[in-house]
């Protein structure tokens, strides 16, 4: 290569790498990432509880802003767990859908012990434990309040998560147990006794057979009263 032809495309080379560098994109600055993580921390899915942010994208291609930068999530997306966002910025009109993992820290409830079925719980039996909630059920129970005076539907090892699916609500009215019955109309209001002849918990369709003999169908109200509602 003659030494003309070589300062030509020398000339060109730096030319285009001037070029590139005029438009090469910004990584993501501390800025903007100060900025994503006060979004997570703020939005009402995740308040009062502990986010950390973990940025996905290796090496995200965003320009600087130089207005303030907007920040939105896809309609019917949680952010829980791996989400993007949608970055704008008006001025330079551009976006960039960022991908990031939001770890959202909060307790559970566990197992304080082996826990049998069909036990009522009660303190002890329960314990709460830090961790990710985005790993976990969308139903895992986080207060133990919320599971006490109920029933375990299967056996949970120690150390277990309990779920809502793990527990009901103890019946109030057991099969055999004499009630009071209350007959409800658009313009009247009954009342007598009864053996139900099926169990439930409040708010559960129950069969009661009346001490004259006839049978009703009604929902229980609380402990030892049933309503039965007519046309």
């Amino acid at each position: 290569m003659n030494s003309g032809r070589w300062l030509r495309c020398l000339k060109i080379s730096l030319l285009t790498l001037v070029v590139c560098a005029s438009f090469s994109p910004a990584a993501l600055t501390p800025e903007f990432e100060q900025i994503i993580k006060r979004y997570v921390a703020k939005n009402p899915m995740v308040a009062n509880l502990q986010t950390e942010v973990e940025f996905l994208d290796p090496a995200p291609n965003l320009q600087s802003c130089p207005e303030k930068l907007e920040i939105s999530l896809q309609p019917g997306t949680r952010l829980w767990g791996r989400t993007n966002l949608e970055l704008r910025c008006k001025k330079l009109a551009w976006t960039y859908n960022l991908s990031i993992k939001v770890r959202v820290m909060g307790e559970y409830v566990v197992a304080n012990r082996y826990l049998q079925a069909n036990i009522k719980l009660s303190k002890g039996d329960l314990n709460t434990v830090q961790g990710d909630l985005a790993e976990l059920p969308d139903d895992v129970l986080r207060f133990t309040k919320d599971a006490y005076g109920r029933v375990l539907t299967r056996p949970i090892q120690m150390g277990m998560k309990l779920s809502l699916n793990d527990i009901k609500e103890l019946s109030v009215v057991s099969q055999g147990d004499r009630v009071s019955v209350v007959i409800t109309g658009p313009s009247f209001e009954a009342t007598g006794d009864g053996v139900a002849m099926s169990a439930g918990m409040i708010g559960d369709a129950v069969t009661v057979k009346l001490l004259d003999g006839q049978t009703v169908t009604g929902r229980v109200k609380e402990q030892g009263v049933v309503v039965v509602k007519t046309q």
